[in-house]
């Protein structure tokens, strides 16, 4: 899901720079170029980790910038298909359940990767999984809301190239998941009762 990827770039240095610390300003120029920056099929830039290489300093003619070379690692957010991964609900819709990880929120399962049987309860605006136990009766629901915490299996991410102007509704990356097996969706569905200790002593009255 995180990986390290190594780039080669060069850092810009404005002149009003140039006399603060060296390290921390190539640092910072390259924060301002790829943090929270897409990708195409590497993924999501999340911050500066170390320098490879940092070659001479140089000045070009009518520019009173410096310009350095640098080879570094940066951690990116890179899922991959299978990958199971943890998030919280951010909305429900008819057109399935958005899921956000705070620094990445272009995630959506539909609702034919949503557990058998789920339906959309419109008044609530939520997705309701009615599961039926083998002893039958009426199904037991099981809300998927807002603010939940999840885990979905990565199922295609998708990469679009964006020109400038384009509608800030494009994605750039997009995440499509599946919650319909077992063991994934709400985690509370999941969680086993904590059972007591056999030698636990009463509590004092």
């Amino acid at each position: 899901m995180f990986v390290l990827s190594k780039f080669k770039y060069t850092a810009k240095i404005l002149p009003l720079h140039l006399g603060e610390d060296f390290l921390s300003t190539l640092i910072k120029r390259i924060d301002a170029d790829f943090a929270n920056y897409v990708i195409i099929d590497v993924g999501l830039c999340l911050s500066f980790y170390d320098f490879q290489s940092i070659g001479a300093s140089y000045l070009m003619a009518g520019d009173a910038s410096s310009y350095t070379p640098v080879e570094f690692r940066y951690l990116v957010f890179q899922p991959f298909r299978g990958e199971v991964i943890q998030a919280t609900i951010s909305s429900c819709t008819t057109d399935g359940v958005k899921l956000t990880m705070d620094f990445f929120s272009d995630i959506f399962v539909t609702p034919d990767n949503l557990p058998e049987v789920s339906k959309f309860d419109e008044k609530e605006q939520v997705w309701i999984w009615e599961f039926q136990s083998e002893e039958g009766g009426d199904p037991v629901k099981f809300y998927m809301e807002p603010g939940k915490t999840v885990k979905f299996r990565v199922t295609d991410i998708k990469y679009r190239s964006v020109q400038p102007g384009a509608s800030s509704e494009v994605k750039v990356m997009e995440i499509t998941g599946t919650m319909s097996e077992h063991g994934l969706g709400c985690v509370d569905w999941w969680a086993q009762p904590a059972e007591p200790e056999d030698d636990a002593e009463p509590a004092e009255s």
